[in-house]
C-alpha cells in the first residue's frame, strides 16, 4: 500500500467520524423532541382575521402541514479539526519507520543470524541437523508469512515470505557449496522446487515482490551449481529458456513490469558471464540459436499481451523491447559475424525486414508507439547493415536512395518517423561521399566510377527528394513535420547540395575522361568545364524565374559568379587560343541572357491571394 493511498483512507475514515458524529447526535435531538407535548411541535399561532373590503374575494391561507412546519436547527458540537497535510506526513514517515524500515531491517539481521548460524552449525549440530535446521526456519517464516496475511498489511506478510524464500536458498547453497551434503540432482531439485513454490506464493498472493525472490533464486542456481555436463552449455542454456518462458508468462499474465526487468537483466548477466568464462568457437550455432530464443521469449512476453487485449503497447514494455532487441543484435552479429564473412551485413538486414514487417502489423492494428520503435529498429538495422556490407560507394547509393524514398513516404502519408530518419539519412549519405572523395578513382570508365556512381545516387535521391517537399510545401502550408524538421530548411540544406554536387561532379568527371584519353590537363577540357558551369547557372536562372523562387535564381547567379571568377582567375592564364575566345564568349551571352531575363521578367515575387 502506497502513502498516498494509506492518506487516502485517513481521510475517508476521519469524514466517516464526522458524519457517525452528526448522525448520532440527530437521533438524540430527535428523541428529546418526541418526548416533548405535542411531540415537540412548535404551536401554531393563528392570525387575527383580516378586514376584507366590501366587493372583494377573501384570501385563504392555506393549514400548515407537517412538512412545513419549522423545526429549530439542532445545536451540533463542532466536529473534531482535520488533520493538517503536515501531520498526514508526519504520520506517513513514522509507519514507513516503524513499519517497513523496522521490518526488512530486522528480516536482513535474521537472515545474517541464519547465515552465521549455519557456519557455526559446521562444528556443532550433526549433517542431517545442519540442514533441517535452515529448512525449518525457512518454512517457519513461510508460516508466519500465511498466517499474518490476514492481520497484517501486505507488505508485512510478504516480507515475511521473501525472507522465507531466501533462507530456503541460503540452506540450499550451503548444502551443496559448503557441506557437500546435496547431490548436484538432490541441490538442483530443491532449487526448481523453491522457484515454484516463490512463483505460487506470488500468483497466490498477488505479489510481485515474491515474484522478484522467486526470480532471482532461480537465476542464481546456475552459478553456485556446477556439476554434472563438463562445461557443455546445453543444460545451461535449456535451463535458462526454460525458466525464462515460465517467468515470463507470469509476468505478461500479471502484467508485471519490475519483475519482468529482472529477467532481462538476469539473463544478460548469465550470459556475458557464461561468454566470459566458458564460450568456445564449436558452440556459435547452438549460443546463437539459444539467444535467439531468448529474444524471442522476451519480445512475446513484452508486445503481445497489449495485443491480444486490445490496446496500445506500455511504454515500459517497449523500453524492455528496445533493450532486449540492441542486446540481441549485438550478441547476434557477433556470434554470426565469422560464420558469414562474406555477408557481414545480411544478419542485420535480415533483422531490420523482419521489424519493418512487425511495424506494418502494428501499424495496422493502430499501435502507433509499437509501430514507431519496430520502424526506427528496422531503419537503424538496414543502416547499419549497409555500412558493414558495402563499400563507401555503394553506400552512398544506398543511403541516397533510402534517404529519398524515406522522405517521399513520410510526405505523403504525413509520417514523422519516416521522415525524420529520411533527413538522418540524407546526411548519412553526404558524410559516406566524404569518405569515397579521399580515395582516388580505380575503375577505369567515366561517370561509372566510384565517384561517378556516388554523385549521380546523390543528385538523383537529392532530386527526388527536394521535388517532393517543393509539391508538399506548395499542398501544404502548415505540416506537423516541420516539428521534426523543418520542410523548408531540409529543402534549402539539399538544393545547394545537389547544386554542389553537380559542378564538382561534372567538372570531376570531365577532367578524368581527358585523363584516361591520355590528354590530362588538355585546354579543351577546362573549357568545357567553364562551359558546363555556365549552363548550370544559366538553367537555375532561367528555373527560378519561371517558378518565381528566389533562392533557386541566387544559385544561379552564384554558379555564374564562380565561372567568371575561374575564367579570370585560372583560365585567363592557361587557356590559349581560340579556347580562351570561346570561353570568354560563351560567358559573356550567358550573362547577357541574365541580363534580358531580369529586364524581361523582373525578380517581384507572386504575392498570394
Amino acid at each position: 500500500m502506497t502513502d498516498e493511498t494509506r492518506r487516502e483512507l485517513e481521510a475517508i475514515k476521519s469524514e466517516l467520524y464526522r458524519l457517525s458524529y452528526r448522525v448520532r447526535t440527530l437521533e438524540e435531538q430527535l428523541t428529546r423532541e418526541s418526548r416533548e407535548p405535542n411531540g415537540g411541535a412548535t404551536p401554531r399561532v393563528r392570525p387575527e382575521p383580516e378586514t376584507v373590503p366590501a366587493g372583494a374575494t377573501p384570501r385563504v391561507r392555506p393549514e400548515p402541514t407537517a412538512e412545513t412546519r419549522v423545526r429549530p436547527e439542532p445545536s451540533l458540537a463542532p466536529p473534531p479539526p482535520p488533520a493538517t497535510p503536515l501531520d498526514e506526513e508526519a504520520q506517513s514517515f513514522e509507519r514507513v519507520l516503524g513499519g517497513k524500515v523496522a521490518l526488512y531491517t530486522g528480516l536482513t539481521l535474521l537472515f545474517l543470524a541464519t547465515a552465521f548460524f549455519l557456519g557455526w552449525a559446521w562444528t556443532q549440530l550433526s549433517p542431517a541437523g545442519r540442514l533441517a535446521l535452515g529448512y525449518v526456519g525457512g518454512a517457519l517464516l513461510l508460516g508466519l508469512g500465511v498466517v499474518a496475511r490476514e492481520r497484517t498489511e501486505r507488505w508485512f506478510s510478504d516480507g515475511l515470505m521473501g525472507a522465507g524464500l531466501a533462507t530456503l536458498y541460503l540452506t540450499t547453497w550451503a548444502g551443496w557449496e559448503r557441506y557437500a551434503l546435496l547431490s548436484y540432482a538432490g541441490a538442483f531439485g530443491l532449487t526448481g522446487a523453491i522457484t515454484a513454490l516463490g512463483v505460487a506464493l506470488a500468483l497466490w498472493r498477488g505479489s510481485e515482490t515474491l515474484a522478484i525472490v522467486a526470480t532471482l533464486g532461480g537465476f542464481s542456481a546456475p552459478v553456485w551449481l556446477r556439476g554434472d555436463g563438463g562445461g557443455a552449455p546445453t543444460n545451461f542454456f535449456g535451463y535458462l529458456a526454460a525458466l525464462n518462458a515460465g517467468m515470463l508468462a507470469v509476468s505478461a499474465w500479471r502484467e508485471w513490469r519490475y519483475h519482468q526487468l529482472t529477467c532481462l537483466v538476469a539473463t544478460i548477466a548469465l550470459l556475458n558471464g557464461w561468454a566470459i568464462t566458458s564460450y568456445a568457437p564449436e558452440y556459435r550455432r547452438l549460443t546463437l540459436g539459444f539467444v535467439s530464443l531468448y529474444y524471442a521469449l522476451f519480445s512475446a512476453a513484452y508486445l503481445l499481451p497489449d495485443a491480444l487485449r486490445r490496446r496500445t503497447t506500455d511504454a515500459v514494455s517497449l523500453a524492455l523491447f528496445l533493450v532486449a532487441s540492441l542486446a540481441y543484435l549485438l550478441a547476434g552479429y557477433a556470434l554470426i559475424r565469422d560464420e558469414w564473412r562474406e555477408y557481414p551485413g545480411a544478419f542485420l538486414a535480415a533483422m531490420g525486414a523482419l521489424y519493418f514487417a512487425l511495424g506494418w502489423l502494428k501499424a495496422l492494428a493502430k499501435d502507433s508507439p509499437a509501430d514507431a520503435a519496430l520502424f526506427t529498429l528496422g531503419v537503424v538495422c538496414v543502416a547499419v547493415a549497409i555500412a558493414v556490407q558495402f563499400q563507401p560507394s555503394a553506400q552512398v547509393v544506398l543511403y541516397g536512395l533510402t534517404a529519398a524514398g524515406l522522405i517521399l513516404v513520410g510526405l505523403r502519408w504525413q509520417t514523422r518517423l519516416l521522415y525524420g530518419f529520411g533527413a538522418l539519412l540524407t546526411l548519412a549519405a553526404v558524410a559516406a561521399m566524404w569518405s569515397v572523395l579521399i580515395e582516388p578513382i580505380r575503375a577505369r570508365v567515366v561517370l561509372l566510377n566510384e565517384h561517378g556512381v556516388g554523385w549521380l545516387a546523390l543528385l538523383a535521391g537529392g532530386g527526388a527528394a527536394l521535388y517532393g517537399l517543393y509539391r508538399d510545401m506548395q499542398a501544404r502550408p502548415q505540416s506537423a513535420l516541420d516539428g521534426v524538421f523543418p520542410r523548408s530548411a531540409l529543402a534549402q540544406l539539399i538544393a545547394p547540395a545537389l547544386v554542389i554536387a553537380l559542378a564538382w561532379g561534372s567538372a570531376e568527371q570531365t577532367l578524368y575522361a581527358f585523363e584516361l584519353a591520355g590528354r590530362r590537363g588538355a585546354p579543351l577540357a577546362h573549357m568545357l568545364v567553364s562551359l558546363a558551369w555556365t549552363l548550370i547557372g544559366a538553367g537555375l536562372l532561367v528555373g527560378g524565374v519561371q517558378a518565381s523562387l528566389r533562392g533557386v535564381r541566387l544559385m544561379g547567379l552564384g554558379m555564374l559568379a564562380l565561372t567568371t571568377c575561374k575564367l579570370f582567375l585560372y583560365d585567363l592564364g592557361f587557356l590559349q587560343m581560340p579556347y580562351r575566345a570561346l570561353s570568354f564568349a560563351g560567358l559573356g551571352l550567358a550573362l547577357i541572357g541574365v541580363a534580358w531575363l531580369y529586364s524581361r521578367f523582373g525578380t517581384v515575387e507572386p504575392r498570394a491571394n
